[in-house]
């Protein structure tokens, strides 16, 4: 089976965006206000033309590149300006968006914290409404 990509590159940001979005988020790099790579995502702050701040953030589906921004036609479910924008400025400081099958660090880090009871209760609230979950669960008594 040959591996599957999940490099980020200009050509990839232009294929997800189109090529209305990928030129106009060409000139918005100077608009990202923050940006953070997490364990499994990136997430960022881009001011809009408006100057209101919208909240990005990519992953990878599977092979999938996906972006998610609040601005009116991320909502919409399109991969907006702000989208690629963020994928410029990573590319540009020589970062990618993390894999899907990443260590998520910062979630282990939580849970280490947490108290036995309230790790009970999350995985309860989750079982509860995701019959597969439950079954591993019931499963490994």
């Amino acid at each position: 089976m040959t591996p599957v990509s999940t490099d980020l590159t200009t050509e990839l940001l232009l294929h997800r965006a189109g090529t209305k979005s990928y030129w106009r988020g060409l000139t918005y790099r100077d608009a990202v206000l923050s940006l953070r790579v997490h364990s499994r995502y990136v997430a960022a702050r881009v001011r809009g033309g408006d100057d209101e701040a919208y909240a990005v953030e990519l992953s990878w589906s599977d092979t999938h590149l996906v972006g998610s921004c609040t601005c009116p036609h991320g909502t919409e479910g399109f991969f907006c300006k702000h989208c690629v924008a963020v994928g410029l400025v990573l590319l540009d400081r020589g970062e990618t968006v993390p894999p899907p099958d990443a260590e998520d660090v910062e979630l282990k880090d939580v849970l280490r914290a947490l108290p036995p009871e309230a790790l009970r209760d999350l995985l309860y609230e989750q079982a509860a409404g995701d019959l597969k979950l439950r079954a591993r669960i019931i499963s490994a008594l």
